[in-house]
């Protein structure tokens, strides 16, 4: 694996520049939501600077995994990873994790969409501490969003569904901002559901600080599109974004019309509408958030669900939770092609697991 640094002589004149401006518009940008600190904000960008350098050297352990051509692995090393990260305390901070892909996809720090992915990326380890939502969820999301980029652009090189430099700084931030001020659980609220309640939330707060880096109006409508779409309350049915973002992603592209996706193309899914590439961005964002807990292993896959579950005050984690997850609400399959090389393989294996654990009389994931 390579050693070097994500973006070369990252502590000289250009990063620090950058740094200095971020802060400017971090400190002194009104956010849309009543959510930041300003002393824990400034706290957390001093964090993120103090820590960049020494993270960035951390990152580049990883540069193999996240962009060679090893997609058997994956799943394998990825595990390892993030139990290292664990024992640890804690992976990477997510500004030298978008630092490698600066680097590695050759973005235009200039830009307003690569300089809002770093301040995004900033504003996402402001603390948040739950058990599943929380900071590390980010990371986790991230890390999976640079290797799905680098799959996805390898295997369409050449071709119009190639993901541009502006449409990977949007899943970038994405990853870093989509769970934003998370308070845990899901979208129903007194008996009430409301589409995307949480993550309209993310948007709403992050919307000024990227509008003062110049972030156009259609840049932050695709990006709160796709952020919409990692609804995945899996009671919701089609009102689901990601249930109706699903329909619309196998219209264009597994040619499936047996439902008239027009009437999915609502609201902020209207942004869909002759766009397909968005909502291959939207797809990619969403395996991204699922692939830790779907695709990597069952040791894997029992972490996050007993995670998630406790998050929720429950202690009820154990392989029927596993398989409802993965047949009711993912179906089972990974949808783009990049996931299915990354993913597919892993998640049949943990339905089989699952599978024999219930066999064999397991209830829970508590049990010795």
């Amino acid at each position: 694996m390579s050693q070097e640094p994500a973006i070369k002589g990252s502590t000289d004149q250009n990063i620090d520049l950058l740094f200095e401006e971020l802060k400017l518009v971090l400190l002194n940008t009104r956010p849309g939501e009543d959510f930041f600190d300003p002393e824990t904000l400034e706290q957390t960008f001093d964090k993120c600077r103090a820590a960049f350098a020494e993270d960035e050297q951390r990152m580049a352990a990883y540069t193999e995994v996240l962009y060679g051509e090893d997609y058997d692995c994956f799943g394998e090393k990825t595990t390892a990873i993030f139990s290292e990260w664990e024992d640890a305390g804690g992976g990477p901070i997510l500004p030298a994790m978008v630092a490698t892909a600066i680097q590695e996809f050759n973005l235009d720090m200039d830009k307003p969409l690569v300089k809002a992915a770093m301040l995004a990326s900033i504003m996402a380890e402001y603390p948040n501490e739950l058990q599943y939502h929380g900071n590390e969820h980010y990371r986790k999301v991230l890390f999976h969003v640079l290797r799905l980029i680098s799959v996805h652009n390898g295997m369409f090189d050449g071709t119009n569904r190639k993901l541009t430099n502006s449409h990977i700084a949007i899943l970038l931030i994405g990853a870093c901002v989509h769970d934003l001020g998370h308070e845990g659980g899901d979208n129903l609220r007194d008996g009430m559901y409301t589409p995307g309640q949480m993550e309209q939330f993310a948007m709403n707060l992050s919307r000024p600080y990227f509008e003062e880096l110049g972030v156009d109006s259609d840049n932050f409508g695709e990006l709160e599109t796709i952020v919409f779409c990692t609804d995945i309350t899996f009671f919701a049915g089609d009102n689901s974004p990601c249930v109706r973002m699903k329909k619309i992603y196998r219209h264009y592209f597994w040619d499936d019309d047996r439902e008239d996706v027009s009437m999915m193309m609502m609201g902020k899914l209207r942004r869909f509408e002759d766009n397909p590439r968005l909502s291959l961005m939207a797809m990619i964002l969403h395996e991204a958030d699922v692939a830790t807990s779907a695709g990597l292993s069952y040791e894997q896959t029992i972490k996050e669900t007993i995670a998630i579950m406790e998050e929720r005050g429950l202690k009820i984690a154990g392989p029927k939770t596993v398989l409802a997850f993965l047949r009711e609400q993912l179906g089972e399959t990974m949808f783009s092609e990049a996931s299915k090389r990354l993913y597919g393989r892993v998640m049949m294996e943990v339905i089989k697991h699952a599978e024999a654990d219930i066999e064999r009389g397991r209830e829970t994931f508590y049990e010795d």
